[in-house]
Parts: structure tokens; sequence; C-alpha cells
């Protein structure tokens, strides 16, 4: 019996540079604030899972996010591809986490694109932690 053939994709740099190319435009469009231009980049069973590992399935939800916290911004610092996922490593400002906590904290996203599209998008973050070590340091003084 023989193994099945690998199908080799013609140039897996072009797809890495196109699977980047949605996950920063999609990551623009939230910059923007922008919940309208933001479900078009989304599929219609897009699944949000955020770091509490809550999951929101649909397109809604993005205008009220922005609405409450309009200065809510994504800082890309490194941006990895694989298969037809996209992490994005960075920081956020303007969240509804408490600044002096937001700016020690690191926060991975992670895409699943398809048809050229967000299918799922989830946050990870070690908030958790940055709280401890802040409240920590407001307790030692």
């Amino acid at each position: 019996m023989s193994k099945p053939k690998r199908q080799e994709n013609p140039d897996p740099s072009a797809k890495a540079e196109a699977l980047k190319s949605v996950v920063l435009k999609f990551v623009e469009v939230i910059n923007a604030g922008d919940s309208e231009a933001l479900i078009k980049l989304q599929t219609e069973d897009f699944t949000l899972i955020d770091m509490e590992g809550d999951v929101f399935r649909g397109r809604d939800g993005w205008e009220g996010y922005f609405l409450a916290y309009p200065k809510y911004r994504i800082h890309v610092q490194h941006v990895l591809t694989g298969g037809n996922g996209v992490a994005i490593i960075g920081k956020t400002t303007g969240s509804h986490v408490p600044p002096e906590v937001e700016e020690k904290e690191m926060v991975l996203w992670t895409a699943e694109i398809r048809n050229d599209l967000v299918a799922e998008w989830r946050i990870y973050s070690d908030i958790e932690e940055k709280k401890k070590k802040t409240k920590q340091s407001h307790q030692s003084r």
C-alpha cells in the first residue's frame, strides 16, 4: 500500500502573505472602529473566542464594543502563519482592561482564514498574571 501523495502548494510564501494580508486588514478595520467593514471580512459563521474562553457566534457585537471603547487599538508586534491560520503577538490600548495592566499585558490573537475571510478570531492574554503583579506592587508600597 503506497502513501498518498502530499499536495504541494505551488508557492507557500504567496499563501502565507495572502493570509497575513487578510488578518492585517482585519486589524486595520478593528483599529478604525468600523463594524460594518469588519462584518465584510468575516465568514457568515464567524466565531469569536475571548480571553476567558467565552464563545460568540455570528458577526454581531463589534459595534457595541467600538462604542464602549472608541480608542481600542491592536498594536501588532509580530505575525506568524501556518496552514490556514495566522497568529499575531502584540498589545492593545483603549480596551476594557485597566490602563496600568494593559500597558504590561501581552496578547496573542489567532485567526482561522477561510476563502480569504476570517472564520475564527481567538484572543489569548497574560492579563491575569499582569493583574496579580500589579496588585502585588501596589500592596508593597
